[in-house]
């Protein structure tokens, strides 16, 4: 390509404007590509975290999950629930469904405290008092 341009004075002020309108266009297109790559890696930074927070969430609800069903059926019962429910009481989702809960504890004796268990019971058939 030849420099006749160059040569010339008259072309000089156009020859310079044009140098600096294109710097000033490859400074703004290094500065948008850098601007979009920082966004387009905290977006994948944000929605990572948001995946590995999601999956801590479901696997502390697989473990709240696994606690209630080791709970036996008379557990599960004095607290309002069955083993289909266990999910749905992890979750939230269960409600605020009436239920038919007992008003009192269901009555109990307590061998330890009776005569009986306090050396009321022996071998030969003779009832002995408690000390």
């Amino acid at each position: 390509m030849s420099d006749w341009h160059n040569e010339r004075i008259e072309f000089q002020p156009y020859i310079e404007q044009a140098q600096a309108a294109r710097a000033e266009a490859v400074e703004r297109v290094g500065y948008l590509a850098i601007a979009g790559a920082g966004r387009l890696v905290g977006t994948a930074i944000g929605a990572t975290r948001a995946a590995l927070g999601a999956l801590a969430a479901w696997r502390d609800r697989r473990a709240a999950v696994r606690e209630i069903l080791r709970l036996d059926d008379r557990m599960l019962q004095d607290i309002g629930l069955t083993r289909a429910d266990a999910w749905a009481a992890v979750d939230g989702t269960l409600g605020n469904r009436a239920q038919d809960w007992p008003l009192e504890p269901a009555a109990y004796t307590d061998i330890a405290l009776s005569g009986y268990a306090a050396a009321g019971c022996n071998d030969n058939g003779e009832r002995r008092r408690a000390a």
